[in-house]
């Protein structure tokens, strides 16, 4: 079969009869090895991006990656209101790192329902994953701009670097811990210590001058999507945390903190 593929192959290419294929020197040599299936897929030399000669951003500390040099490298990707960055299941190419906004990670079950299984705020990334396709769906929960760097390349340089190969592995290791946080609030949390845990993960990764304000990045269902709870559970969870003073809601997108104990303690399973 494959003699009548290589024949067939040579005389539409060629228009004249094919050398035997006894022969293992001259042109056809590598015909021949593709025909027999092997050939390994080719190995790009440097996969780094034009753009990284400068050096690498996705490895460097937050704040040293500016939106200015990033539209200037062409390494920013900037992603709308509720658009898809990439779904469960495509292929896993590039990761990210928010640069502005934030992003969800969900996904969503065959009778409709979404379990949001982590948000990313400016500075942390997502889609480092250890096989080749995207295990969440990513969406932009409102604008956002990220640095977008492909994985070859990012497996390049942390092969090569040992200090590079460590932070990637703390990139990993904090996915891990959001997760096993995660999955430990929604089986031994009651709702109210739900929505108060979420807020001071919040406090933990405060963007905000304001020592009492938190800018909320989620909606109102995003939040209930996140904590396993449907959006009329977490709006009475949300009441009963104003009704003891612990928090006040100035705006839907902003709260503040006025017992941060207080929260803590009911975070924690408390009174």
């Amino acid at each position: 079969m494959r003699k009548a593929a290589y024949r067939g192959y040579h005389r539409i290419e060629n228009g004249g009869p094919p050398p035997p294929l006894s022969s293992s020197k001259g042109p056809w040599f590598e015909m021949q090895r593709k025909l027999a299936g092997t050939v390994a897929a080719p190995v790009l030399e440097n996969p780094r991006p034009a753009a990284c000669e400068r050096g690498c951003r996705f490895f460097a500390d937050e704040g040293c990656i500016s939106r200015s040099e990033m539209a200037e490298t062409g390494t920013a990707a900037r992603f709308a209101r509720n658009e898809t960055i990439y779904a469960k299941g495509d292929e896993a190419r590039f990761s990210y790192k928010v640069i502005e906004g934030a992003v969800r990670l969900s996904r969503i079950f065959a009778d409709g329902r979404r379990q949001i299984v982590n948000f990313l705020l400016p500075g942390e990334t997502f889609g480092i994953e250890l096989s080749g396709e995207y295990t969440a769906t990513a969406e932009a929960v409102g604008d956002v701009v990220a640095l977008r760097c492909p994985r070859v390349c990012i497996a390049h340089l942390s092969e090569g670097d040992p200090d590079l190969s460590q932070k990637r592995l703390a990139m990993l290791s904090n996915a891990l811990a959001a997760a096993e946080r995660h999955v430990s609030m929604l089986g031994h949390q009651s709702a109210r210590e739900r929505v108060a845990s979420f807020f001071m993960a919040l406090e933990m990764e405060r963007r905000s001058g304001d020592p009492q304000t938190l800018d909320l990045p989620l909606s109102r269902q995003d939040i209930a999507d996140y904590l396993g709870l449907t959006i009329e559970t977490t709006c009475r969870a949300l009441s009963e945390l104003k009704r003891q003073n612990i928090i006040a809601t100035p705006s839907r997108r902003r709260i503040v903190i006025r017992d941060l104990k207080g929260l803590a303690a009911i975070a924690e399973g408390g009174d």
